[in-house]
């Protein structure tokens, strides 16, 4: 944990014959990442099979998505034993190879799609169908409605129609003249359009028209509109016919007398009555089409096996891709953890067991040149939230120093500083040890119910399954809040553990102090056995003491950064940064911000009887610097030696200054002198240099990580700021851990002030109905505020002090992930994906 994994580097060469056994047994050892040699090509041998994959994938999707649909449930939870047993099963009852596998289920997905989205295609015509029936039928009951009982009563008028004759005569109406002809056009639109539409036929007929409208849904409405013309060539129905076709209004055409009327709803309702007989035989037979796709039966598999195996082929042949082909061999280099080299080797001679027909594979070791190793770290439950709280700052280097092994503990704990409350830190506390106890409320219990009902149904494995093949991880993680809430659980029992400490010793219980052991204010040799006497409630006393607890915690946490990055000097043999840059910055930050701890912990235990007289440690370090070490206010019993001291600590420190600017100059630019004498093509190619399969050297010894500077000028910037930025730093990380006193001091106020506000009076005066008032007002108020809002702000604080005050020292965060080759990982992300 505290550093990554030891990796080795591995050169396969695999024949044509034998590449896709063995590229399938590979990704199921989860063991093994192949290095991309064709990153940078466009065009890559086997992309045709992996678009091949996504397109048949993608169908499979819809068709899961329309069993959704017709409210088929779906287990989504996957056993990757379990697939992989049923993927043996099925090609040892088909009797065929691995490889042509992938025509037949192209074939078979492929007639299913055509045959559901034939049925969806048919649904969705009677459903239009059926809606324009609908809206047909409500239009005719309105226009008649419109129309009145006139329309068939006047022997003049008929049938009005596109193709017929479209302008008839009307009885006087509007106060027109009888003489004047008329049309009424009735027609169903989109309500959104019928705005546009009335505005239209108001400029095109100068305002002389009449229309009804009503709304038959929301966004559909049927209208009646009447207007003069004579014509069915005049100009006004010419513009009006286009505006229609425009708007896409259906028009609707009426009959002429009563009866006719009647029969038109009768066919109405009678067409409806058909649509929906036949919308529930489609329905019918697209679930006979859909519900067979998720059974396990002899002739084909379910949707779900073929959704894995398809994954299982894309990931398959995208990792193909990566390895470099030769003629009829295949070269792959591939980093394997150390500690699984034997698993590897003996995959490889078992594919040559099982296929002694076709050409072996060769294995064997080699070193590498300007390729860094990946980073991997055993993670479980409790600290992998740690590392990701590490690897979203940076992904460690190889080898380097792991920051989140000490996070585990430091982080917490800084939280706890800024929390730091009885009450609060036991909530918390609490909380936290409900969800790491409680396994019922986790998110995944009623998936690994389902998974383990659906071992025991389908298979009796008698053999116990190891961590690779069933782990929590294989339960699909539901990206919701009580998921997160349960993720944090181990966070959140250590940050109340720390809060409830640093509770007990700032003696603090919801904002009131406690008198636990009693009060050893003006009493002689009373010493109080643990936390702050109650009696020190004054603001100021608090505020000096957490305001220079933080100044030591900052210190301690910063000299741990600076001690780790002499460590990591010694494993990488730097030697320079280990005897000239290492000492040089540890001597001046012990020094620099040591001298103020010192002078904290000297007043702490020093008696004043005149508090007013003690030594201000600001202006005794400011008058140090600024007066050559001069002392204004003795701290100390001896201010000659106190003057000695800071003389000393002064030159110490600008002497150090030197040796942080010119040594690592000095070793760049010799490095750069050594690069300049080798081969400039070497340097920009990835070699492979074979070596003895039984070689004990280690991939540790060849890492090389040379500088990219090309000249001298950069060297010396870079260098000159990052002396500048160590020095400046050395008293801008120290103030940033002052927010650990603020932000205690902040919410004990904070904390006080609710208390004020909302139970101080009503208890005081035995106020039962004020106090029964005022007790939901402040907890309600506590949880929301300072449970959620502030233990909030406490983590983005601490979070900030690991990623910048702390991991700065030692941490470069420049490595990348060992991205392992396998099917589960890769299924697991493509479920990722869908869900979003």
């Amino acid at each position: 944990m505290i550093r990554s994994e030891g990796m080795s580097l591995y050169q396969l060469l695999i024949p044509r014959e034998s590449s896709y056994d063995v590229m399938s047994e590979l990704g199921q050892i989860d063991s093994v990442m192949i290095i991309d040699h064709q990153q940078h090509l466009l065009s890559k041998p086997f992309i045709n099979q992996v678009q091949r994959c996504d397109e048949i994938l993608s169908k499979v999707e819809y068709l899961l998505n329309q069993l959704n649909q017709i409210g088929q449930t779906i287990e989504h939870v996957y056993d990757f034993k379990l697939m992989l047993q049923e993927f043996d099963r099925v090609l040892s009852l088909k009797q065929i190879q691995k490889h042509t596998f992938i025509n037949q289920i192209e074939e078979y997905i492929t007639g299913k799609y055509q045959q559901v989205q034939q049925q969806i295609d048919n649904l969705s015509r009677l459903k239009s169908k059926l809606q324009n029936t609908i809206e047909a039928k409500e239009a005719m009951i309105n226009a008649r409605r419109w129309l009145g009982i006139a329309y068939f009563h006047s022997k003049s008028s008929t049938a009005l129609d596109f193709d017929e004759q479209m302008i008839k005569s009307y009885h006087q109406h509007g106060g027109m003249m009888p003489s004047q002809k008329f049309t009424h056009f009735v027609g169903v639109m989109d309500a959104k359009d019928y705005q546009i539409f009335q505005r239209t036929v108001f400029r095109i007929t100068k305002g002389n028209f009449m229309v009804n409208q009503t709304l038959l849904s929301v966004s559909r409405s049927c209208f009646l509109l009447i207007f003069p013309t004579f014509s069915l060539q005049s100009e006004t129905w010419r513009k009006i016919k286009k505006l229609c076709d425009v708007l896409k209004v259906d028009h609707i055409s009426l009959p002429l007398t009563e009866e006719q009327w009647d029969q038109r709803y009768s066919d109405y309702d009678k067409e409806i009555v058909e649509i929906e007989n036949m919308d529930k035989l489609t329905h019918q037979l697209l679930q006979s089409i859909l519900k067979p796709l998720l059974e396990d039966g002899n002739a084909q598999p379910s949707l779900l096996f073929i959704r894995f195996y398809l994954v299982r082929e894309r990931t398959l042949y995208e990792n193909l891709n990566k390895v470099k082909m030769q003629q009829s061999i295949f070269l792959a280099n591939l980093w394997v953890r150390t500690s699984e080299i034997q698993l590897l080797e003996d995959i490889l001679q078992t594919i040559k067991l099982k296929n002694p027909h076709i050409p072996a594979p060769q294995i064997k070791k080699n070193a590498i040149v300007n390729q860094k190793p990946p980073t991997f770290f055993q993670t479980n439950q409790f600290n992998k939230l740690f590392q990701l709280i590490t690897e979203t700052y940076g992904i460690p280097d190889y080898k380097e120093i792991n920051p989140s092994i000490f996070s585990i503990v430091t982080f917490p704990f800084l939280f706890g500083v800024m929390f730091g409350d009885i009450g609060h830190g036991a909530a918390i506390l609490i909380f936290g040890i409900f969800l790491s106890m409680n396994k019922i409320f986790s998110p995944r219990s009623e998936q690994k119910k389902l998974r383990e009902q659906r071992i025991q149904l389908g298979l009796q494995i008698k053999k116990q399954i190891n961590s690779k093949d069933f782990n929590d991880e294989d339960l699909n993680n539901d990206f919701n809040l009580t998921q997160i809430i349960f993720d944090l659980r181990y966070m959140l029992l250590l940050c109340g553990a720390f809060s409830l400490y640093t509770g007990f010793i700032y003696n603090e219980y919801f904002g009131l102090s406690l008198n636990i052991f009693g009060s050893c204010l003006n009493q002689t040799d009373c010493t109080y056995p643990f936390g702050i006497d109650p009696q020190y409630e004054e603001l100021n006393f608090r505020n000096s003491y957490k305001m220079k607890l933080a100044i030591i915690i900052g210190f301690c946490q910063m000299l741990l950064g600076i001690l780790c990055s002499g460590f990591n000097y010694l494993y990488f043999k730097k030697w320079i940064n280990l005897f000239i840059i290492f000492p040089a910055r540890l001597i001046f930050f012990t020094l620099f911000i040591g001298y103020m701890v010192i002078l904290i912990i000297i007043k702490w235990t020093t008696f004043y009887q005149d508090t007013s007289q003690a030594p201000s440690i600001i202006t005794t370090l400011v008058d140090m610097w600024m007066h050559d070490g001069q002392v204004t206010i003795k701290t100390f019993e001896s201010a000659d030696l106190q003057y000695q001291l800071q003389k000393i600590i002064i030159i110490t420190c600008i002497l150090c200054l030197p040796f942080l600017l010119f040594a690592p100059i000095i070793a760049d630019i010799i490095s750069m002198l050594r690069r300049k004498k080798k081969d400039p093509k070497n340097l920009q190619e990835f070699e492979m240099v074979p070596q003895n399969m039984n070689s004990d050297s280690s991939n540790d010894d060849i890492i090389s990580e040379q500088s990219q500077h090309s000249s001298y000028i950069d060297i010396i910037v870079e260098h000159l700021i990052e002396t500048l930025e160590f020095a400046l730093g050395c008293i801008s990380n120290t103030a940033s851990y002052l927010r650990l006193w603020a932000l205690s001091l902040a919410h004990s106020e904070l904390a006080k002030v609710l208390f004020d506000l909302t139970l101080k009076d009503p208890l005081a005066n035995a106020n039962l109905l004020a106090s029964l008032i005022g007790m939901p007002v402040f907890l309600l108020s506590t949880i929301g505020i300072l449970l959620c809002m502030d233990s909030m702000e406490c983590f983005l604080h601490a979070l900030r002090l690991h990623w910048v005050e702390f991991q700065n020292k030692f941490y470069k965060g420049n490595g990348y992930n060992f991205e392992v080759f396998s099917y589960r990982k890769e299924m697991q992300k493509y479920q990722e994906k869908m869900k979003t």
